[in-house]
């Protein structure tokens, strides 16, 4: 399978979605204000992705996932 990133114009109830099982990620555009923020969004589920590839899922529950994702993302800024 091939990771996908699929671009959503309709609204959800999230700002993008991760599917392991067809390694697909949604990002709905309009929960986004600024394309910086859409890049952000495709940036955390990729990360939700090559977490799934490296099978380190395995020994991460889905809040020790999200707050690595979160302090990869904010790294630069909390470096400086």
């Amino acid at each position: 399978m091939t990771y996908n990133t699929i671009l959503v114009v309709e609204k959800g109830d999230n700002r993008g979605l991760y599917y392991a099982e067809t390694e697909n990620a949604y990002i709905f555009l309009p929960m986004h204000e600024t394309i910086e923020d859409i890049y952000k969004t495709i940036t955390h589920e990729t990360f939700h992705h090559c977490f799934e590839k490296a099978e380190e899922t395995e020994n991460m529950d889905e809040r020790m996932e999200e707050a690595l994702i979160y302090n990869l993302q904010w790294a630069e800024e909390s470096l400086v």
